[in-house]
């Protein structure tokens, strides 16, 4: 397994020289393996920027999106369906031009609505246009995975069973799972039971506590997590998703961010030595 930690801890985007220089050198020294950026805004990220940073410090980079509103694979309009489509294909673009092997996060819906049309005609336009973005997205060597989360979030995808279920449908090797311990602490009845049924679909993990804070600051059973992605072989990253910069709080329903990570760097030291101690 390595480890990662979210650029929402510190900023929401990458566009100046010298905090981007400082966000990757702290990374580097805490000892992660991994950044992962955000496409929300893709308008924010300067390519060249991140690759360069990347490749100074010998920092992965990883990504993760959410669509925005008006953008809408189950949508009856179809300006909304291509929107979706086009946004989708710019992060996946995005992703493989700054060296991003995953793209995970809420790609099947608009992040935040909770009455998408859930009709079996807006789920074949789901599963036909996740295949065509699938097709672009494996061309370019980023793979997709969906990411369930919380019924506060999204009425589309909330467990690991109703991922699967649109992965099967979708029939491809390149689209997995992105799990996240907040929404599985929602959303599941046993989150060891959880990872072990997904096993190896899943593409990305995303590490936090029940009150988006540090692990090990809470009640998620982070021993029996790790005993459990240990069992299915898991290699990829495990990424502190935690949310600091002003931008990302109000998305994410942060309303006390210096309780959750008084410290962005310390906390991400924190989350590392933590997870590091039982791997």
């Amino acid at each position: 397994m390595k480890f990662g930690v979210y650029l929402g801890l510190w900023d929401s985007k990458i566009l100046e020289d010298s905090k981007t220089e400082y966000i990757f050198k702290t990374v580097s020294d805490i000892g992660y393996d991994d950044i992962e950026i955000p496409l929300n805004e893709p308008k924010n990220i300067d390519i060249q920027l991140v690759k360069k940073m990347s490749k100074k410090f010998n920092i992965d980079v990883t990504t993760s999106v959410a669509l925005p509103a008006n953008a809408n694979f189950m949508s009856i309009n179809e300006k909304e369906i291509e929107y979706a489509k086009s946004f989708m294909k710019n992060c996946i673009q995005i992703a493989s031009s700054i060296g991003s092997s995953v793209l995970g996060g809420v790609i099947y819906a608009p992040w935040g609505e909770t009455n998408v049309n859930k009709t079996s005609k807006a789920f074949k336009s789901l599963i036909d246009n996740l295949k065509d973005v699938d097709k672009y997205a494996k061309s370019l060597g980023v793979k997709l995975c969906i990411e369930p989360v919380n019924r506060f979030e999204s009425n589309v995808i909330n467990t690991a069973n109703e991922g699967l279920s649109l992965i099967e449908k979708i029939d491809s090797d390149n689209i997995f799972i992105l799990l996240d311990t907040f929404h599985m602490n929602i959303e599941e009845k046993d989150i060891t039971s959880t990872i072990k049924r997904v096993g190896k679909k899943i593409g990305h993990f995303h590490t936090c506590e029940n009150d988006r804070g540090i692990p090990g600051t809470g009640h998620i059973p982070w021993k029996n997590i790790i005993e459990a992605l240990k069992a299915i072989d898991y290699d990829g990253y495990l990424v502190f998703e935690a949310f600091k910069a002003l931008e990302t709080l109000k998305a994410a329903s942060i309303w006390r961010p210096d309780e959750l990570t008084p410290d962005a760097a310390n906390s991400a030291n924190e989350s590392l030595r933590f997870l590091k101690s039982l791997v």
